[in-house]
Order: C-alpha cells, then structure tokens, then sequence
C-alpha cells in the first residue's frame, strides 16, 4: 500500500482544515500526520485511518526540537513515502523535509539558502497581496498541493440541525476578532428566542472563563437556566461531544468552528477585523457568516488597528439581529437591510472547492473576486459547470458580466528567474 506524509505544524484549526488534502490521500493509500504532540489526540479523532506521529515543533532554539524528533525522522526514513506534503511555510518543517530526496516533498520543499515554495503555493502568495479579492479557502490550497483532490461535497456534511441545542463560543484567539460580551450576549438572546428556548453551551479554554461569567450575568434568568458553561472544562473527546449534534454553533473564526463544520453542525459565525470568510470561513454547505467589510479589511493581525475597531460597529446595530433571527427562521429569501459595512454569505461548493455566496449587503469586489476565482479553476485545469459564474454571489450572479481577466499580479509566474535563496 501507497503512504503519504502529510506534515501540518499549525493550530488546532489548521489540523481540521487539513481534511480535503487528508481524505485525498486515504483514498490513495496509508496516510501518515505529522503534528504538535498536543494535537495529537485530537488527529486521532479526526483522522482515526492515519498513523499519528507527534512531534515537538516549536521547542526553541529549533535545534532542541530536531533533537526531541530524531527517533521519528529514523522512522521516516526507513519509510517508502510515495510524497510528502508540507503544509507550512516553516523553517521547522523544512529542516524535517530534509531527510527526503526532495522530489517527495510538496508544497514547501528544503532549498539552498531557504525554502521552495511550489507553483500552486506561489499563487496563494500573491493572493495574500490582495486579500480582500481572495477568494480560496485555506482547505481547498491545502488540498491541491496532491493533484485531482476528492471532490468537495466529500469532506464534511451538508449543515443540519442536530436536536442538541446551542453552543456558543466565547471567544477566538486574538480579542480584536472576537464579539465583545455584550454584544455576544444580544446575539445568543436572538439565536435563544428564535430556536424556541434550547439549552445552550458555552463553549472555550480556561481564559474565556471570566467572559463566561460576564456573559451569564447579562443573560436574562430564563437562558442561564437553560445555559451549561463547558468553558476550560473540556479535554479534546469533550470537546467534540459538546460540538456534536448542535442546533448551530455561534463563533467568531476559530478552530472550534473549523470542529462545527467537520462535524455537519451549523455554523453562524462572525468576522471582522483580520479574519477573511473567504480564506477561512467553515467549511461545506449551509453554513452563515456575517463579514466585516470596511475598506480596511481584512487587516494585519499583528499590526494595530488605526481605527479603533471601527469594523465592529455595524456589529452593535440592531439590523445584525434581524438578520440572525431571519436566519433561524430558514427565511434567508427575505433578508432585511444590513447596517452599512456588513455583509451576509451562506457558503456553498463548486469546481474549486467552498465558495461564498452573498445573501444581504454589497460586495464591491464581487466582479474581481469572480475573476481570480476563475484564473485559479483554469490554473488548475478543473472543469467549470456550465452557466457558473466561479464565485459570483448569489445576488449578483444573473446581472453580473463576465469575469475580467485578473491583472499580472496574480497571473506572473516569474520566480524561476530568481535563485532559490533569493526571495524566501
């Protein structure tokens, strides 16, 4: 039997959002996972089919960490692996690459002087440029790093109500992105009344338990009752029973969500700040978020926010209520008015993978976003469905024009020209 590596060194949602390239390769052989140990029960719930190999990835200096993982690169090496997939731009990883020759090694490959990035790799490069006109999930790049991936109505379940209630997460990793208590708590109120009074779990790790407390306090008597906080109180299999069978799940972009969609739980999810729906919203059908879209955003993560968080204002507005509770409803056809800079998408699939479709708001980059989309499906070589607009919403899709041709930005493809150490 075939076996494949697949190295992925980042978060608890990057693991999940690894699943497209990882149902590619099971259905090619024995996948083996490279991970951080502390992920590793989780692949072992996501992926019980791979071999877990926990490794330590961030041990600092980096030469501790290549020591702590010599007995599994001695493994790796007297294993017959058909590819390797590194799924991460890393110093680390690379340096662990380097036991293979490198025509295994895709994605990211070891080169004098630095790291190789693929073609397809260089393309989601230039697309971190203009993010605002990205239009790639981070698990479809993922998943075509192996050529002809299964098809994206595979990977998870189409969104269905569970019967188990509401979960709530409180909050993401970075603050910036994440709702303020109480605008989360007008939100589960909304969500509490329009799904008739379920029970509800509040969902997070021990540093979200002082906003649990917070948000219970703001909370009418009826849904603290009805409300179980989980937060810090969860290993990884609580974790996934707590998500499992939900009603739908409400999350700022976080790995938690990533877990929602793997599991077909409903996701109501909201962006601002740096987090792009586009890039990496949940994954599949039927899922809802509402995006931030000021003019600024998507913004730099690490960099501070000029405007004082200016996008979490149209958060506040009661419109953005009216919205969630339309959607509850199952009455998405009748979308009121969102408040200015705001935008409503339900995700849906095509050729390339998850793509986004507007239900309220505007979408001034539509027509770009649609073309880029398009030069990604032909750079690909997918076959497109007749009468698809690659990416055009679905309020614009019947009057929109064809898609115009993505300017050299993304269509250059000189980096042949430079030697290899010279531009990483």
């Amino acid at each position: 039997m075939a076996a494949f590596l697949v190295l992925q060194a980042a978060r608890f949602g990057d693991l999940v959002q690894s699943k497209r390239l990882i149902r590619t390769l099971e259905s090619r052989g024995r996948v083996h996972l490279g991970i951080e140990a502390g992920l590793a029960p989780l692949a072992r719930l996501l992926y019980p089919a791979a071999e877990i190999h926990p490794l330590h990835l961030h041990a600092q200096p980096q030469y501790q960490a290549l020591k702590h993982n010599r007995e599994m690169l001695a493994q790796w090496q007297a294993t017959d692996f058909q590819a390797v997939y590194n799924c991460n731009f890393s110093g680390m990883t690379a340096a662990l690459c380097r036991c293979f020759e490198p025509e295994l090694v895709h994605g990211y490959r070891p080169a004098p002087g630095g790291i190789l990035r693929s073609a397809w790799a260089r393309k989601a490069f230039r697309l971190s440029e203009r993010r605002a006109v990205s239009p790639l999930n981070l698990v479809d790049f993922w998943a075509h790093f192996a050529d002809s991936p299964v098809a994206a109505d595979l990977v998870n379940p189409q969104a269905r109500p569970g019967g188990q209630g509401l979960g709530v997460v409180l909050a993401g990793r970075e603050s910036r992105r994440s709702l303020p208590v109480p605008v989360l708590a007008a939100v589960l109120e909304t969500a509490f009344k329009a799904l008739d009074g379920p029970p509800v779990r509040l969902l997070g790790s021990k540093a979200e338990q002082a906003a649990a407390r917070k948000l219970l306090r703001l909370l009418p008597l009826r849904i603290q009752e009805r409300t179980r906080d989980l937060s810090g109180k969860t290993d990884w299999p609580g974790l996934v029973d707590a998500v499992r069978g939900l009603d739908a799940l409400i999350t700022p972009d976080t790995g938690i969500m990533h877990l929602a969609a793997h599991l077909g739980v409903p996701v109501l999810a909201f962006f601002l700040s740096s987090a792009s729906a586009h890039e990496t919203g949940p994954y599949g059908r039927g899922h809802f978020i509402w995006q931030a879209a000021r003019a600024c955003a998507p913004c730099l993560e690490s960099a501070p926010c000029p405007h004082a968080t200016a996008c979490l204002a149209p958060f506040r507005q009661a419109g953005l209520l009216r919205s969630l509770a339309t959607c509850l409803r199952g009455e998405t056809g009748s979308q009121a008015p969102l408040p200015d800079d705001l935008q409503l998408w339900q995700s849906n699939l095509d050729a390339l993978g998850c793509v986004l479709r507007l239900q309220a708001g505007s979408d001034p980059q539509a027509r770009q976003r649609a073309a880029v989309r398009a030069a990604l499906t032909e750079f690909l070589r997918l076959p497109k469905a007749a009468g698809d607009v690659c990416g055009a919403t679905a309020l614009q899709t019947e009057s929109a024009p064809a898609p115009a041709v993505p300017d050299d930005w993304l269509c250059q493809d000189l980096d042949w020209m430079l030697p290899p150490g010279r531009y990483c």
